[in-house]
């Protein structure tokens, strides 16, 4: 009786041990604050303007690219996400500039949070 009493018990603290592991270690995801682009451009300290890539503009290749940015508590770009298609030249040109792009922090309640935000970059024929 004393081994199944010592077994149950061991059994039960290593359950409360893993609930209390689980408890520390997961804690609850927040989801990125999603702010209009009009919002986030006031927001902007630094734009670096895509290069129209030779071979594009030689190929007269145009289009636009639409962009959803994740930017974080510090205003830095920290991941970019291609939304619907466009010619690679252009999805890298573009890609490439917003990532060097940095923003006044957002802030909710006096605290900075992170935002994802939609931007368009529009590449035309005359432009470079």
């Amino acid at each position: 009786m004393s081994k199944i009493r010592s077994a149950i018990l061991a059994m039960t603290m290593i359950s409360m041990f893993s609930i209390s592991l689980a408890a520390q270690t997961s804690a609850p995801a927040v989801a990125p604050t999603r702010v209009s682009n009009a919002e986030q451009e006031k927001r902007l300290t630094k734009r670096v303007n895509p290069k129209y890539p030779k071979e594009a503009f030689d190929a007269k290749l145009t289009g636009m690219i639409n962009l959803e940015l994740v930017i974080d508590k510090e205003g830095k770009v920290s991941s970019v996400r291609v939304l619907g298609k466009g010619e690679d030249l252009l999805i890298k040109s573009a890609t490439d500039a917003v990532k060097q792009w940095t923003y006044k922090p957002y802030k909710v309640d006096g605290k900075a949070v992170e935002v994802v935000t939609i931007v368009t970059i529009n590449f035309k024929v005359g432009e470079q």
